[in-house]
């Protein structure tokens, strides 16, 4: 697997790279990031990103977290069901959806 520091090396100054290499990298550094591996790993789902204390934080939560933020009306639909019904649970649709994601 590439790393972000041969991608560097393999593409010279960033500030001559395409949009196309720019998405890559961005790939490259997200696939070499433990927070990443550890959301695929425990069936979370990347929420976000934030910086605390110098640092890049990766915000990540449950197939049950984000049926919960959508419920409250918190995250907009991103996923099919019936709504406002009660026979779709949310949280088993995002977790079948990661399933697909990973395999």
């Amino acid at each position: 697997m590439q790393t972000p520091d041969s991608f560097r090396a393999a593409h010279g100054d960033v500030t001559t790279w395409s949009t196309a290499e720019i998405e890559s990298y961005e790939h490259t550094v997200e696939a070499a990031s433990p927070a990443f591996a550890e959301a695929v790993a425990t069936n979370r789902f990347v929420l976000g990103r934030h910086f605390e204390g110098g640092r890049v934080v990766v915000d990540l939560a449950t197939a049950e977290d984000l049926a919960q933020r959508r419920e409250a009306g918190a995250l907009h639909h991103f996923v099919g069901g019936t709504r406002g019904s009660g026979k779709t649970s949310q949280a088993a649709l995002l977790q079948a959806q990661l399933e697909r994601l990973v395999s």
